[in-house]
Parts: C-alpha cells; sequence; structure tokens
C-alpha cells in the first residue's frame, strides 16, 4: 500500500478517490473549523490538522509519517477562488483580483511545502483560471519552484467529463515527481465526439433522477431552497438544457445579472460545473428549484454515506469545492501505475 497526505483538503474528494485506489492516507491538513467537522464524520480513522498551512512545521507533519520513508505522494487544491471567473470580484480584471487575493499565495505554500516534505509523486488540482494568472507567469513560477526542488512537473487542462463524470467541470492538473519518470497524464475513457471510439459522457439525470419525488432528507443533506414566487415564475420560463430568455421577460420578472443560476440542467447531457454557494446551483431538469447539495454532491460523484456538515451554504461551498471522487480515483490508479513503473526501472528508492 502506497501513503499520501492530503493538503486543503476540503469535504475529501481528492483523498477519497485516492484511498478507493488503495492509498493510505497518513494525514490531512485544511484550515477551516467546518471541513474538520465533515471529515470527522466522515473520515474519522484519518488524522487531521486544522491549521494555517502557513505556520505548520515539517516537525508536526512527521510526526504523522515518520513510519513511512519515504512518503509516495503529496496530494492536494489549494483554494482557488481567487483565480476562478465565478463570484463576488475585488476587480472586474481577474488577473487585478487575483493579484489581492491572499489565498493564491497558498499555491506557492504548497509549493514550497512539498519542497521540504519530499515526497516522490505530488498531484495538485486548480482550477481553469490559473493558466492565465499574471499573463501565465504565475503558473509557471509554480513549476519553477518544483523544478528548484528536483521535480519533473507539468500540467494540464482536464475536462471531468471526460473520465466519466457527469458534469463538465474543466480543472488544472499538476503531477510532478522526483524519480526521474517523464510526466504523463491520465487518458479519457469517456468522449462527445462519437468517432473516438470511447463511451459517451454520461448524462447528469441518471446519478439524480430517484431524487426527483423524494421530499426534504436533511440527513443527506437533500433539502430543497425555499424559492420566492417571483423566482418560481423565472424558472418556469427555463427550457430543458437551456437558459432564461432574458429579452423575452416581462417587466416584473426582469432582473440585472443572471448567472448560472438560471440556468436548466438536459437529462441527456452532463450537468453544468457544480460552484460553491448556496444558491448557485443550476436548476434541476425537471423541477424548478434548483438542485439540492445531495443532488449536486452525487453529480461530483459523492456517494451518499458522505455527509457534509454545516448549514445549506456551507454544505454548498464544501461540495462546489470538491475534486469529483470518481476522477480521483482514476488519477491515483494511474499515479500507482507510475510508481510502479518506476520501481521496476530502480528508480524509486533514489534520493
Amino acid at each position: 500500500m502506497y501513503n499520501a497526505i492530503d493538503l486543503f483538503s476540503g469535504a475529501g474528494g481528492l483523498h477519497l478517490g485516492f484511498e478507493n485506489a488503495g492509498f493510505n492516507i497518513k494525514l490531512c491538513i485544511d484550515n477551516n473549523d467546518l471541513v474538520e467537522r465533515t471529515h470527522k464524520k466522515n473520515f474519522a480513522n484519518i488524522p487531521f490538522i486544522n491549521k494555517d498551512i502557513n505556520i505548520i512545521e515539517v516537525a508536526e507533519i512527521d510526526t504523522y509519517i515518520h513510519d513511512v520513508s519515504p512518503l509516495d505522494i503529496i496530494i492536494g487544491g489549494p483554494p482557488c477562488q481567487g483565480f476562478s471567473t465565478i463570484g463576488k470580484r475585488v476587480s472586474s480584471d481577474p488577473e487585478k483580483r487575483a493579484k489581492h487575493d491572499p489565498r493564491n499565495e497558498l499555491v506557492l505554500t504548497y509549493a514550497k511545502l512539498i519542497r521540504e516534505v519530499r515526497p516522490k509523486f505530488i498531484v495538485m488540482e486548480n482550477v481553469k483560471g490559473i493558466l492565465t494568472l499574471q499573463g501565465g507567469a504565475y503558473l509557471k513560477n509554480v513549476l519553477n519552484l518544483l523544478k528548484d526542488a528536483g521535480y519533473n512537473a507539468d500540467y494540464k487542462l482536464i475536462n471531468m467529463a471526460d473520465f466519466g463524470v457527469p458534469e463538465i467541470r474543466y480543472r488544472v492538473i499538476i503531477i510532478g515527481n522526483r524519480v526521474g519518470l517523464p510526466i504523463e497524464f491520465p487518458k479519457p475513457d469517456h468522449s462527445d465526439d462519437p468517432n473516438d471510439g470511447l463511451p459517451s459522457w454520461n448524462n447528469c439525470w441518471d446519478v439524480i433522477k430517484d431524487l426527483e419525488n423524494i421530499g426534504d432528507a436533511p440527513s443527506i443533506n437533500h433539502v430543497a431552497l425555499k424559492h420566492t414566487e417571483k423566482n418560481i415564475a423565472r424558472y418556469k420560463m427555463i427550457p430543458e438544457g437551456g437558459r432564461l430568455p432574458e429579452d423575452a421577460l416581462p417587466p416584473d420578472l426582469y432582473r440585472k445579472n443572471f448567472g448560472n443560476t438560471y440556468k436548466r440542467l438536459s437529462r441527456t447531457r452532463p450537468a453544468l460545473t457544480m460552484v460553491p454557494g448556496n444558491d448557485a446551483f443550476p436548476i434541476h431538469p425537471t423541477l424548478h428549484r434548483s438542485l439540492t447539495v445531495r443532488e449536486a454532491a452525487r453529480i461530483q460523484t459523492f456517494p451518499d454515506s458522505i455527509i457534509f456538515e454545516g448549514n445549506r451554504r456551507q454544505q454548498g461551498h464544501q461540495v462546489g469545492n470538491a475534486v469529483p471522487p470518481m476522477f480521483s480515483e482514476k488519477l491515483a490508479r494511474f499515479i500507482i501505475t507510475q510508481i510502479e513503473k518506476a520501481k521496476e526501472l530502480g528508480l524509486y528508492e533514489c534520493d
């Protein structure tokens, strides 16, 4: 069994997939009391440090991995809202906004901590916006930090739908190693192009349709928002797979700044990206309401056994920020093939 620690673990989507693939998760770290509650409810067997990563000493991490030599991998997704084009903004310019967001420094802190802990492999997940931050210089700096620490590292923009997740969700995945292997990425196993010879993208309906006529079930985070009559009237105008027809709205229903909240999912397609927030989830394919937290979690491929703590808004943030476990498990299995390849070549024990 290979060993991993998860930085910025959140609701656990990344390490859940790695655990399902056979990794031993030695430690999870995040700086959030609510995340700690969710973690302890679902992963009581995995130690958790609730602390700002900027003040965590390597010696503290070593107390959890002292029996592991070497540590096989560090995984993690540093907070990404500062790169996102969704949500509140310091500026209308994403680059300026990102420069002002202190969360972005956590990506650099992540890279520096890797240099000190020195796992054999690394995986970092982030949003698409990191590609263009500071004209690409920010990501280049991250890769240079890893290179200076002795890692081959590269990135790829990956659509989760290409790996069977019923959601169109683009994320940047950085993979690195210090054993001398060239960087490779897992190959898609689904496609929207029939000429690729792969199974078609999975639709979102198959994973949520059994919840359509179930009433509120707080025990599994399935509670519908109580929408206003005005919003319900707007939702009734949204066609399946479409968005609110703003140009055709009667004056009493008009408002500015319609976003993902006013888009309806299609039963024959993957969902739109699940984004954090209590009311930011898209509209249900057949009902005149937004998705519940559980429906969003299903689309994110979380099993119903994972329960999210907090109020509905807080639950939504945890689900929307997570890495889909279906993808992370496939990524983990790919990493295992890379570790085994390094061992076959006699590279793994070299420092």
